[in-house]
Parts: C-alpha cells; sequence; structure tokens
C-alpha cells in the first residue's frame, strides 16, 4: 500500500518538518493563550463572587430590621440592596440597579448571576428579605479585568518569540539529521558495476533508518556476488567454446565444396566473435582505473582500419581515417576500444549499401566513433538501435545482434557515453564513443 502526501506538504523531509512545527506551534500558542485566558477570567469570576458572596454575609448578619447598612462595608464598585417579597427595596447602598433588583432569583437558595457586565449575587435573608449584592465589572474602581487584560497582552509577547523559537530548533536539528541523510545517499549513488565492494556507513543514520541502511548493504553483498558469478559464467563459457570452435574450423577447411566450405567457417568466424566479444564484456567488468593501460586511440583506429579496408573496398564501399586525437593520452582496455571500433565499422558494413562512404574518426578530446552516409534509420528510432537484438526493420541479419549493446557497455566501462545521432546532411549515421573524463 502506497501512502500518498497530501500535496499541501512539501516532499522534502526537511520542508515537512518545518511546517509541521510551524503548525503545532502556532495551534499550540493559540490553544495556550486561549487556556490561559479563561482560567484567568475564571479566577477573575471567583474572586469577584466570593467578594460578593462576603459583602451580602456581612449584611446579612448585620440585619435587624431597621439597621441602617454601613457604607464602610462596601467595596468600590459594589451596590448592596435589601428588597422583600415584593422586590421593595428596604435599604440600600451603591448605585440603584433597579435591572438587577427585578431580576434577582428569590427563592430559598443563594444565586449567582449576571446582566451585562454587572455580576450579582442573590442571598435569602432572616424575615422574609433577599439581600442582592452586585458588582459592575466595567467600572473604573474595578481592576480584575484591566489585570487580566495587560496579563494576556504580556503573554502573548512572551509565547510568540518561544513559539517561533521551537520551530527553528527542530528545522537545525532536522538539518543535521538531513546532512547525514544525504552523505549516505551520497555514498549510494557511487555505488556502481565497479564499486560494488563500496557499503553503506553503519552507526550514522537515525536509530528508525539504520535497518534501511543494513538492507541496503545485504543487498549489495547479494548483486556483488551475482555480478562476480555472471562475469565468471560468461569467461568460463567463452573459454570452454574456443576449443570446439578450433575443431570446426579445422574440420571445415577439409571440405571439398567450396560453397559449403565458405559458408561454415562465415559460421565459425562469427561464433568465434561473439566468443571474444563474450571475453572482452568479462573484463570489462574490472575497474579501468586499476587494470586500464594508457590509450593511443589513433593507433588503435589506424588498426582497426587497415584491418577491415580490404573486405570493405572488395564490398564496393571506402573507408577512411580522420585522426584529430593530437596524442591524447587516456587509460582504458586497448582490446575492448578496438572491439567496439570494429562493432561500429561491422554494422556500418551490413547496413549500407555498395558505394557508401565510411569515416572512422578520432578526436579532437577523448573521442572515437564512426560515420557514414548511408541510408539511415529513421529519427525515433535512433535511441533503439542501442537495444539488444534490435533492428530497424524487425527481421534477422548475419549478425549477432549485440554489437551496438556491446559499443554501449565499452563507453560506459570508460566512463563515458555512445551517442547516435543523424550524419551530416541528413544521410546516413555517426556513432561517437566519448570517454569520460574519470578515466583519464
Amino acid at each position: 500500500m502506497i501512502v500518498r502526501l497530501p500535496r499541501s506538504l512539501p516532499r522534502s523531509l526537511l520542508g515537512q518538518f518545518v511546517a509541521l512545527h510551524v503548525v503545532t506551534a502556532l495551534v499550540a500558542s493559540v490553544a495556550l493563550s486561549f487556556g490561559v485566558a479563561m482560567l484567568l477570567h475564571s479566577t477573575a469570576d471567583h474572586y469577584q463572587r466570593r467578594l460578593l458572596r462576603q459583602q451580602a454575609a456581612t449584611v446579612a448578619s448585620a440585619l435587624p430590621a431597621s439597621a441602617p447598612l454601613r457604607s464602610d462595608a462596601l467595596t468600590d464598585g459594589m451596590a448592596i440592596a435589601v428588597v422583600d417579597r415584593n422586590r421593595f427595596v428596604l435599604m440600600a447602598r451603591g448605585p440603584a440597579r433597579p435591572h438587577i433588583i427585578a431580576a434577582a432569583p428569590m427563592d430559598r437558595s443563594a444565586h449567582f448571576f449576571r446582566r451585562g457586565v454587572i455580576e450579582a449575587y442573590s442571598l435569602p435573608a432572616r424575615g422574609g428579605r433577599w439581600i442582592v449584592a452586585s458588582q459592575d465589572s466595567a467600572a473604573p474602581e474595578v481592576v480584575t479585568d484591566d489585570i487580566v487584560s495587560a496579563f494576556l497582552k504580556r503573554f502573548a509577547l512572551l509565547v510568540l518569540p518561544i513559539a517561533a523559537l521551537v520551530p527553528l530548533i527542530g528545522t537545525l536539528l532536522t538539518r543535521r539529521l538531513t546532512r547525514r541523510m544525504k552523505a549516505v545517499s551520497a555514498t549510494a549513488a557511487a555505488i556502481g558495476p565497479h564499486s560494488l565492494d563500496t557499503r553503506l556507513p553503519r552507526g550514522t543514520l537515525p536509530t528508525e533508518v539504520e535497518p534501511l541502511a543494513v538492507a541496503t548493504n545485504e543487498a549489495l553483498d547479494r548483486l556483488e556476488e551475482g555480478f562476480r558469478t555472471q562475469a565468471a559464467f560468461a569467461a568460463d563459457i567463452a573459454h570452454e567454446l574456443r576449443t570446439p570452435l578450433a575443431v570446426i574450423r579445422l574440420r571445415a577447411d577439409a571440405v571439398d565444396d567450396a560453397t559449403v566450405k565458405a559458408a561454415l567457417l562465415a559460421s565459425v568466424d562469427r561464433a568465434a566473435r561473439v566468443v571474444t566479444q563474450l571475453l572482452a564484456l568479462a573484463d570489462l567488468e574490472r575497474p579501468v582505473e586499476e587494470d586500464g593501460e594508457p590509450l593511443d586511440l589513433g593507433a588503435l583506429a589506424a588498426t582497426v582500419v587497415a584491418g577491415r579496408a580490404p573486405p570493405i573496398i572488395t564490398g564496393g564501399r571506402t573507408i577512411a581515417l580522420d585522426d584529430r586525437s593530437s596524442g591524447i593520452g587516456i587509460t582504458g582496455y586497448p582490446a575492448a576500444i578496438i572491439l567496439a571500433l570494429e562493432n561500429l565499422v561491422d554494422n556500418a558494413v551490413r547496413h549500407t549499401p555498395p558505394g557508401t562512404a565510411i569515416v572512422v574518426q578520432v578526436g579532437p578530446g577523448p573521442c572515437i566513433g564512426v560515420t557514414d552516409n548511408g541510408d539511415g534509420v529513421a529519427p525515433d528510432q535512433l535511441t533503439r538501435l542501442k537495444d539488444r537484438f534490435w533492428r530497424a526493420d524487425g527481421s534477422r541479419s548475419e549478425g549477432s545482434g549485440i554489437g551496438l549493446s556491446i559499443v554501449d557497455r565499452v563507453a560506459r566501462a570508460h566512463h563515458g557515453v555512445l551517442d547516435v545521432a543523424t550524419g551530416p546532411g541528413g544521410r546516413g549515421l555517426r556513432f561517437t564513443m566519448t570517454l569520460g573524463p574519470s578515466s583519464s
């Protein structure tokens, strides 16, 4: 099951961490501010109600019926009224608040009630009377709400920097973590056919990610063993085929029928060429930096042109060498370079009609290639020419079908690339094998 991230979240781990921390900090700041405000207001209300209860109890304990209310029993911003069952005010101190008297619950229980900014308390007393104490929260003398407001402002100034600091610290910690992961990723990206002995470092990743490095190293162990087995198998098969092919060729030479003899020898030579290619591919599994030797691309190209020129000219084609190498010194496998160039020349011969001009080019720079002015192929088929056993017309020819794929493999073994393009003037094909700078 693949879990997809919402489109609103960034794809990077650092971006997701920062985004989640910012959201969390904002939510926490709002929730904390709201909670503190509720707590402060609740505390203020509790304090205010306690004062109302104390004032009402003081007045109730001081009643007889004719005793006047003492003004020193009141606090600033408070009003006290003694009413009868008909809500007639018997005694009062402080501001007159008829709407509070009218709204006061009058039963056998004490009640807190509120009307607008007025907090009030109704307390039954002796003689069928009720004491109604009220406090105006908006009165200038009442400082409780002012204290709450001032505290909330200062609290916000304290919380906001902390809320901004939390994602900043998280970002710094995440960047430290991602730097280690990027270093391990760079090590993994450098692993290739010639560096399969490299393994991901242990002990540098977080505990949760460490099993991934362990599993990757175990997979690389299996892959390295598979590569070695495959290379050894190809080399062993090629060596084992050489002797039977030599015997078959000797017996083919003894055939009297010239036509049959020529066909047999051509088949044997083609099989021997495939064996040679298998051995060359096995050699390419070794790092060129360790087992390579200095190359003279101009001399190698001259050797191939000299060897292939007689049959090419006999077939009605021409071949020429354009050497612009100017003594470029690089390291590589001479046999593999010769094999790749022979494959390019033979490919040009097989797929072009008589009268075609074939040019082997060396340089400028560490590159070597073959150009012809034959019929060429469609532009959309150029990239498929390097696929094994693929042919533009879908038919089988006398080639083995792996020549260009071997050339591509030789180029990659030398840290280079095989480029396929249309020839000059829009005719024919140009195959250029560029060797990478790592091979120098």
